[in-house]
């Protein structure tokens, strides 16, 4: 795994658990030796308010690959939803989680799940 991709994650986690959207959650999943696996993030982000989402949690898990931040993550909805923006698999389709448009590396995982409020 790149020190670069995991010593970001770690930033990011840290400054997520000081400050992050109220009903937001994020967290990075465990390997089978107990181990947190920064690569892996099992998420939920509330629906957003005056939306026929509205009053829902949508779990989402976020991948990254060991060139992160340089390519952006893989957002899934789990189970997939039905969304303009979500593909039948559950893949989130928005131009910043695309490394060859909106992608940027500065791009925080906070930002993402912004953007991804449905």
């Amino acid at each position: 795994m790149s020190g670069i991709a995991l010593s970001r994650l770690a930033q990011e986690r840290k400054a997520w658990r000081k400050d992050h959207p109220f009903g937001f959650v994020a967290v990075p999943t465990k390997n089978p030796d107990g181990t947190m696996n920064l690569m892996n993030w099992e998420c939920a982000i509330p629906g957003k308010k005056g939306t026929p989402w509205e009053g829902g949690l949508f779990k989402l898990r976020m991948l990254f690959k060991d060139d992160y931040p340089s390519s952006p993550p893989k957002c899934k909805f789990e189970p997939p939803l039905f969304h303009p923006n979500v593909y039948p698999s559950g893949t989130v389709c928005l131009s910043i989680l695309e490394e060859d448009k909106d992608w940027r590396p500065a791009i925080t995982i906070k930002q993402v799940f912004l953007a991804l409020q449905l």
